[in-house]
């Protein structure tokens, strides 16, 4: 990708203001209403100015694969994750260099496809509980589509990594997560951030957020260290035994490990499949394919591990929903060291920005790129596509831990509740979005459920 072949030059963007350069475009449009705009204005290389931080940002597949799988000690998480690291800590999100290694090394065994099998039932049977509320609701009854998916996903993360079902309780450790995901959100939109120690409201309500989600996972750590291991995700890293020291994890690796896993993971999670009932309630003849395919392979039973491999259009809904409406829009890198993209110059210290937002609806690599349209995965689309036109769950080294995790709760509970409801919008909603560390719902998704199977 580094090239002499040209001259070396800054990409094209904005010209900013003086001291703050482009930050105030950045606060009052929002992060990634922000970058979708430099994107369309300049194209597919950008440069800008946030206060005294330049920034690049990269669109095309060949520049994802430059940065995040080819270069990934060039691009790394330094500055732009420190934000992060104050709310969440020092986990495997966050982690940058040998200590990200002996940890991803230390838990990878954990997350395989093989390991993660196991939950399959759970995820099934969450997923019936939902259709048995739904099923008791009287006719027209209305529901927050964004809440129910929230709630079914804290059962299965919750039963996974604790063997807990603590979905019904949770609203207190939930609402902290978001208040830490708002705080690294605004943070990355201030010039300077006021030291924690100041008693600010902003910093008070992130350190009371930070500190009730501590007091909660060393309790079920502690716990789980009186009763003795299980067959869970939390026994599971606590046996992680590093191959090299033999040594296993402290109770603070465990602490943010287990938050960004216990509270993102379910996150992320409800988020597609929010996105994806409401995408369906849009598209009358996707729902109808997908109807088509779960009741011909399922015949009103629901689905099991072995059925995953014969819902392929189920799977391509899932993967549509994750081009358009992908959990993390945004991945940002820091720049380690001077160097040049296609005869662009790039400076040691910048923030490189991918945006998978805007890859995934580049009408160069997609046919129908603003629609929704599972056919976009058929097998022989795939094949015409560069392999990191698409990549919701990142790519490299860094790839999301979890995801096949994800991706099988996702699938199976979509064929469960899809075959035996269809939810409908009670309330017209265009579908527009906030960013606050995953893509939510700028309103909340307000529907009702309709019975399919009787």
């Amino acid at each position: 990708m580094a090239t002499m072949s040209a001259p070396v030059t800054m990409p094209p963007g904005p010209k900013g203001m003086p001291i703050l350069g482009n930050l105030n475009e950045f606060r009052r449009k929002g992060t990634l209403n922000f970058y979708m705009d430099i994107w369309k204005q300049y194209g597919d290389v950008a440069s800008m100015k946030l206060g005294p931080l330049s920034s690049y940002m990269f669109v095309r597949p060949e520049h994802i694969q430059y940065i995040l799988v080819k270069n990934p000690e060039k691009y790394v998480k330094g500055l732009t994750h420190d934000k992060l690291r104050v709310a969440i800590g020092n986990g495997i999100l966050t982690l940058e260099g040998d200590s990200w290694y002996r940890q991803r090394k230390l838990m990878q065994p954990t997350y395989t496809p093989k390991n993660i099998r196991q939950f399959s039932d759970m995820m099934v049977k969450a997923a019936q509980q939902l259709d048995a509320r739904w099923a008791a609701l009287t006719p027209g009854q209305t529901l927050d589509i964004n809440l129910e998916m929230t709630r079914v996903t804290m059962s299965v993360i919750s039963q996974a990594m604790f063997g807990v079902d603590l979905s019904e309780n949770y609203q207190e450790a939930a609402k902290a997560l978001f208040e830490l995901l708002i705080y690294t959100n605004e943070s990355f939109e201030q010039l300077i951030d006021l030291p924690l120690f100041i008693p600010t409201a902003r910093n008070q309500r992130m350190k009371q957020a930070r500190q009730l989600l501590r007091e909660f996972i060393f309790s079920v750590i502690r716990q789980r260290r009186e009763q003795g291991l299980q067959d869970d995700l939390l026994s599971m890293l606590m046996s992680s035994r590093d191959a090299d020291t033999g040594e296993f994890m402290t109770d603070d690796q465990l602490h943010d490990e287990v938050l960004i896993t216990f509270f993102a993971g379910h996150e992320t999670t409800a988020s597609l499949l929010t996105w994806t009932f409401y995408q369906l309630s849009k598209n009358p003849d996707v729902e109808a394919k997908l109807h088509e395919e779960l009741d011909s392979v399922l015949n009103g039973q629901s689905p099991t591990l072995e059925d995953m491999p014969r819902l392929p259009y189920t799977k391509m809904v899932l993967n549509e929903t994750l081009r358009l409406l992908g959990p993390v829009p945004i991945i940002a890198r820091d720049s380690a060291v001077d160097d040049e993209v296609e005869g662009y110059s790039i400076r040691k210290g910048s923030m490189i920005v991918v945006v998978p937002y805007a890859t995934h609806r580049h009408p160069e690599f997609w046919e129908k790129p603003l629609a929704f349209y599972p056919e976009h995965f058929t097998a022989e689309s795939v094949n015409k596509r560069p392999r990191y036109a698409y990549f919701p769950f990142g790519s490299g080294q860094r790839i999301c831990i979890g995801q096949h995790f994800a991706e099988m709760e996702g699938l199976l509970m979509l064929a469960e509740i899809a075959q035996r409801f269809r939810v409908r919008l009670a309330k017209e909603n265009d579908g527009a979005l906030k960013y606050a560390g995953v893509i939510r719902p700028l309103q909340p998704i307000i529907v009702t459920v309709e019975p399919r199977l009787h």
